[in-house]
């Protein structure tokens, strides 16, 4: 079966808008003749693909230096074995009880440091109407609980917060690689973001350069410390900063480890 490259819209949940094949010509002629698929139909296979295997959620990663536009095919599971162990001994039957929408939230929430409707609506396909009851819930529950509202809203784990947090296997909630947690100066620091649901990108971008600089952050302490989506901020802000120079990757030969740190990079002067 023949694809047809196309160029098509893309809203923030990963579907679709108007798909516009390259050569029509040829892709008419192919379909005619039976060897030829519909244009713009292979992103919501890869995606029926990832969520046939409890793999967490394909995404598009956009750069304008140099102009790319990548596909994150990640093949890690939704639920982390670990991770649903720690998370089955801190609450319980409260975890053990809940359906399968309700679970995804909950361990996005613990993996990614905190989750949206809008995460969530990409892990499951679900309508977001029907996402806003589950993670409310949640909040009802005590599983989960509510920063910002409406469109700003995000959730995280009962008990974790920016100051403290429990660790699970594998997960380092140090900064600069000691053992300090997420220092009052630093939080300090990072208050403008906290206390606003949206900042302009330039604004942020300083506040990153700010508290990277002469320490290594990973993304999940920036994104405690600035109140923010974890894959967000790496999309938005960290690989923007990377590529232009201004952030140093603590391991920069495995790009997408998952304890990877940024440092401001110290310029010199001749």
């Amino acid at each position: 079966m023949l694809k047809f490259n196309s160029l098509a819209h893309v809203d923030h949940r990963g579907q679709g808008g108007v798909s516009e094949c390259r050569n029509k010509s040829l892709q008419l002629m192919f379909q005619l003749m039976g060897g030829g698929d519909k244009a713009g139909s292979g992103m919501d296979k890869i995606r029926a693909g990832w969520r046939a295997q409890h793999w967490r959620s394909p995404r598009l990663e956009e750069s304008l230096q140099p102009d790319r536009v990548k596909l994150a095919l990640p093949m890690v599971s939704l639920i982390p074995a670990e991770v649903d162990q720690a998370l089955r001994q801190r609450f319980g039957d409260g975890f053990a009880k809940l359906d399968t929408t309700a679970v995804q939230a909950v361990v996005t929430a613990q993996v990614e440091g905190s989750v949206t409707n809008a995460r969530m609506q990409e892990i499951t396909g679900e309508h977001s109407k029907d996402i806003t009851g589950v993670l409310q819930t949640l909040v009802r529950d005590g599983l989960l609980t509510q920063q910002n509202q409406r469109r700003w809203a995000s959730y995280r784990v009962a008990g974790d917060s920016p100051q403290s947090s429990p660790q699970l296997p594998g997960d380092s909630r140090h900064l600069g690689g000691d053992s300090r947690h997420l220092s009052p100066e630093l939080l300090s620091l990072a208050e403008p973001a906290r206390l606003k649901a949206k900042l302009p990108t330039a604004e942020m971008q300083t506040l990153v350069l700010t508290l990277c600089d002469a320490r290594w952050l990973t993304t999940r302490d920036l994104a405690d410390l600035l109140s923010r989506d974890p894959e967000s901020l790496q999309r938005r802000i960290l690989t923007g900063l990377v590529n232009q120079g201004l952030l140093e990757l603590r391991h920069p030969g495995v790009p997408n480890r998952p304890d990877q740190a940024y440092r401001t990079v110290v310029k010199t002067t001749k």
